[in-house]
């Protein structure tokens, strides 16, 4: 129409609405057309609307006005007047706030906010759920979570650290318990912030919380699994390491002696042959049962009993002298050896026990050494007879001699080049893929032949000859690794390390020096293989632990090795830098006819799915066990069924022919043998 080519440019002639209308988003188009509709009728006078036009490429907000400033005779619009404004800021932030909206309404964590004054201006449907109440009631009241003295201690405690760290720092998140409306006890995550308002002061408080009540429950119950004995509700080596540990330095403290026993049951292996698993379960819950009402409790101590494994336990008894120190053992001995019942239609079984005990701090060594020097001495009533009990001689002349000499010689094998690597694969059962190979030392005795490293490295006490076998260690193992790499092999190597190499203040910085010494980075194919008890020396030492973080840095992991047989607790697994768990050959070995042994692989696969490590089960030996694995979802595994440990001359060949391996096939899968990976 003639109104509608007045609004055309001079430089536009043939400029026309439906020009006009191919700059606005498509959505929009109908809007306006409707509204130019209405102008050019004379239906109207006026139309505003707001609508999407294209500017270099985006489309922005603009909010049109279509004004007719002048009439024809027969009243319709003979000049119209468009206006453009843009208004995409004010979308933008309507946008925001829908989007804020949406989330407080939708948010499945609880979310309040309160004035300065701690009352409360909003609170989300979320929040209203995880305590029972409704918003109304808590809107303009102070809530319960915010209340600086709560009746109950423990809240009372949990509320003092929330206002000093909000003071301090204007932020806190931890825990707080706190009852529903309906009374019963929850446990909530919370996050506090302060929201500061002009010149600095406290404008809002902002409350974020969430119900974790349900895996508050599971980590207690995961942490007593990890604490205590299934079987015997005793302690078990986890929390043995604390408890010693506390009896030391309590005995250091009031001048009394611990004597640490380590317990063993004479022929309990005969009793499960003929009686049956469950049987020797029986046996061996009484004499948990015995041990408890045979310990001596006082207000402001107590003796300990704990159970490794097996047969296996370990006692820790005050006493004021070595004589007191004696007759706590006979009489714990004497309650032990009364027959048991572990049949009701047969007799009661007499079964003797042989006991080796050490005394703290006349033996003052770290608990580790304390538990060996006990273990010794059970091996020498186990010798003298059993049926008894020894006392460690910590300063035992012949044995100080023997150590010397047998450091000695293993200091002249390193130099004659009689210590030697060898390596077993790692293999995933399941699709047949070689992972990796574990470095294991060997020392090519003169005389004794062939000594695997627990026949003479715990005969090392110079930190100085440990730390130089250990550097050798590293360093033959780099080697071959990278004229692997050079063939075109691809896999990693673990080599075990000790505490005492990691303690070293140089450690990172000489197995950085190692890797470089070979031009290309082979630290993501090198793992460090740590046993437990190392791993928490590596917790509580400073230098320890800095050297594995410094490992870390570098590209290298780290796994526990012999995991479930050390003395970790679970709070110490959150926080190890474990890339890997290594199931103890010895659960490995038992589990098909040991339920106790299979619940402990199962949990340790659990426990390293729950901390994202990967699982390799040791001591690999039948088919059976290997499906068992693979069904427990252990995919990794290593032992003898699978090869022996192989000089590094034949790793590329054994690589290169190895076909997978064979496994028990489930029922109904046709012939007994199912190969995997192959």
């Amino acid at each position: 129409s003639t109104a509608w080519r007045a609004l055309a440019p001079a430089s536009e002639p043939a400029w026309t609405p439906a020009t006009w209308l191919a700059q606005v988003h498509p959505d929009d188009r109908a809007a306006l057309e409707a509204a130019i509709a209405l102008i050019d009728s004379g239906q109207s006078g006026r139309q505003q609307l707001e609508l999407r036009m294209r500017r270099e490429a985006v489309w922005r907000w603009r909010q049109a006005t279509l004004l007719v400033i002048e009439r024809g005779a027969d009243g319709r619009p003979a000049r119209i007047l468009a206006t453009l404004a843009d208004v995409e800021e004010r979308h933008d932030a309507l946008e925001r706030q829908r989007l804020s909206a949406s989330l407080f309404q939708h948010l499945h964590e609880g979310l309040l906010v309160t004035d300065a004054e701690l009352r409360v201006l909003e609170a989300n449907p979320a929040y209203t759920e995880i305590l029972g109440v409704a918003r109304e009631e808590l809107i303009g009241t102070v809530p319960s979570l915010l209340s600086p003295a709560p009746d109950d201690a423990r809240a009372r405690q949990q509320r003092a650290e929330m206002w000093s760290a909000l003071r301090e720092r204007g932020s806190w998140r931890g825990e707080l318990d706190e009852r529903r409306a309906d009374g019963s006890l929850r446990t909530l995550q919370a996050t506090i912030s302060t929201v500061p308002g002009a010149e600095r002061s406290t404008h809002h408080h902002v409350l974020v919380i969430s119900d974790i009540t349900e895996q508050r429950r599971q980590r207690e119950l995961l942490e007593r699994q990890a604490l205590f004995d299934e079987l015997t509700r005793l302690p078990n080596r986890a929390q043995l390491s604390s408890l010693l540990a506390e009896a030391m330095e309590v005995a250091d403290r009031d001048g009394f002696l611990v004597a640490v026993c380590y317990l063993d049951l004479d022929h309990f292996k005969p009793v499960n042959d003929r009686f049956g698993h469950a049987a020797g379960d029986r046996l061996l819950v009484e004499l948990a049962s015995r041990l408890r009402t045979a310990l001596r409790r006082r207000e402001q101590w107590a003796d300990v009993a704990a159970r490794l494994h097996g047969d296996e336990f370990v006692l820790l008894l005050r006493a004021g002298s070595i004589d007191e120190a004696r007759r706590a053992i006979v009489r714990v001995l004497r309650v032990l050896s009364q027959p048991y019942l572990v049949d009701p239609a047969a007799d009661p079984v007499a079964i003797t026990t042989s006991l080796g005990a050490t005394l703290y701090p006349l033996d003052r060594q770290d608990p580790d050494t304390l538990l060996r020097h006990a273990d010794h001495a059970m091996y020498e009533a186990k010798q003298s007879g059993r049926n008894g009990y020894v006392l460690f001689d910590p300063a035992s002349r012949l044995e100080r001699e023997a150590q010397v000499m047998a450091q000695d010689e293993i200091e002249q094998a390193l130099e004659r080049g009689e210590l030697m690597l060898r390596y077993q694969p790692k293999v995933d059962m399941r699709s047949g893929r070689v992972v990796g190979f574990e470095a294991l030392l060997r020392w090519e005795h003169p005389t004794k032949g062939e000594l695997p490293p627990h026949a003479f490295l715990p005969r090392i006490e110079d930190d100085g000859l440990l730390v130089r076998v250990g550097d050798w260690v590293l360093s033959q193992a780099l080697e071959h690794l990278a004229q692997w790499r050079r063939d075109g092999l691809d896999f990693a190597v673990g080599v075990n390390v000790s505490s005492r190499h990691l303690r070293r203040a140089d450690f990172a910085a000489q197995l950085a020096a190692l890797i470089a010494r070979h031009g290309h980075d082979l630290a993501p194919y090198l793992e460090l293989e740590v046993v437990e008890t190392a791993a928490i020396a590596a917790e509580d030492s400073p230098t320890t632990s800095a050297q594995m973080k410094q490992c870390r840095e570098l590209g290298v992991r780290f796994a526990l090795d012999d995991f479930g047989t050390g003395y970790s607790p679970l709070r110490y697994l959150k926080d190890l830098p474990a890339d890997t768990l290594k199931i103890d050959r010895g659960f490995v070995h038992n589990m098909l006819d040991d339920a106790q042994d299979r619940g402990i692989v199962e949990g340790i696969i659990s426990l390293a799915r729950t901390f994202g490590c990967s699982v390799v089960a040791e001591g690999v030996e039948t088919p059976a066990q290997a499906r068992m694995l693979l069904d427990l979802g252990c995919d990794i595994g290593q032992g003898t069924g699978i090869a022996s440990p192989l000089r590094a001359s034949q790793v590329a060949q054994w690589v290169r022919d190895f076909r997978g391996v064979f496994v028990i096939a489930p029922a109904g899968a046709g012939d007994g043998l199912a190969r995997l990976g192959g």
